[in-house]
């Protein structure tokens, strides 16, 4: 096997394992997140307008600029 083809190889095997720790780092922290919040009473609806952002309104002028 040439050179380039074992480089190829192992950043196929190093890709496979840095998304197999995100994945466990993601459910470590949902798990603390779920603690964290049942700890501290905090709801879903406690939470939801600070994950969600507000669409901005667009004025009359800047959708004639759109479709101009």
């Amino acid at each position: 096997m040439s050179k380039l083809a074992e480089l190829l190889a192992q950043k196929a095997q190093l890709e496979k394992q840095i998304e197999a720790a995100k994945t466990a780092e993601q459910a470590d922290a949902i798990k603390q997140i779920v603690e964290l919040a049942k700890a501290y009473g905090i709801s879903y609806a406690d939470l939801k307008p600070h994950l969600t952002r507000r669409r901005k309104r667009r004025t009359k002028a800047e959708i004639a600029a759109d479709n101009g």
